[in-house]
């Protein structure tokens, strides 16, 4: 007696099987690929900065923890809070000039005293550690070196040399707006008290940290 062997629905399981196998094999591939997308993207490394302001003695910047920082790919922008006023972040924002920010003759790469950056480019500090702390002098702490996007334009003539008293003529100034703008100002004995924002970034937008600023005398 001879059986009969049915093989018709073996064709449509090898080929269910195959299509199986294909988006498998396509959908490790897509994996793989998004997977060293990711890992080839720079990650912004992540620290806490912290300032100290004084009127009479400058600023200070810290890394008080965190990763190390590559002074190259660093940006320090600072602003004025709430305390100044509302809706003042983004139209007092000012990148910190970084020639003004001093490196001591210990952290220095040179073993010599210098800015974080000098105006050709070099570095005195490769490397902004947990730990450090830079500075910023009384002098260059002014509004017309500090914030210069919102100083004055009478600081020369009516800002006695301490660089936080300011003196206008009404005489002059009759519409306030001098006024006003130095009210913007940090180094200013009537902002003491008041808080500003100082925030550090890379090169490439990506936040590294943010934090409040107290202004003391």
């Amino acid at each position: 007696m001879t059986k009969n062997h049915n093989d018709s629905a073996v064709s449509p399981v090898i080929g269910v099987m195959l299509m199986l196998v294909v988006v498998i094999i396509i959908a490790a591939i897509v994996s793989a690929y998004g997977g060293g997308i990711t890992s080839g993207q720079s990650k912004a490394p992540q620290a806490q900065v912290k300032g100290m302001f004084s009127i009479t003695d400058g600023m200070t910047i810290t890394n008080a923890g965190g990763d190390s920082l590559a002074t190259k790919d660093l940006v320090f922008t600072i602003r004025d809070g709430p305390t100044f006023g509302t809706d003042l972040e983004s139209s007092t924002a000012q990148t910190v000039n970084m020639s003004t920010i001093q490196v001591s003759a210990v952290l220095s790469r040179t073993g010599e005293a210098g800015p974080m950056r000098t105006l050709d480019g070099a570095f005195y500090m490769v490397s902004f550690n947990p730990g450090d702390t830079v500075t910023i002098k009384p002098a260059d702490c002014t509004c017309n070196f500090l914030q210069p996007g919102i100083a004055p334009t009478d600081f020369k003539n009516n800002v006695r040399s301490d660089g936080y008293t300011y003196e206008t003529d009404p005489a002059i100034n009759t519409d306030g707006v001098e006024t006003a703008a130095w009210a913007l100002c940090i180094r200013n004995q009537n902002s003491i008290g008041k808080s500003f924002i100082l925030e550090v970034s890379d090169t490439a937008g990506h936040s590294i940290s943010k934090s409040d600023v107290v202004i003391t005398a």
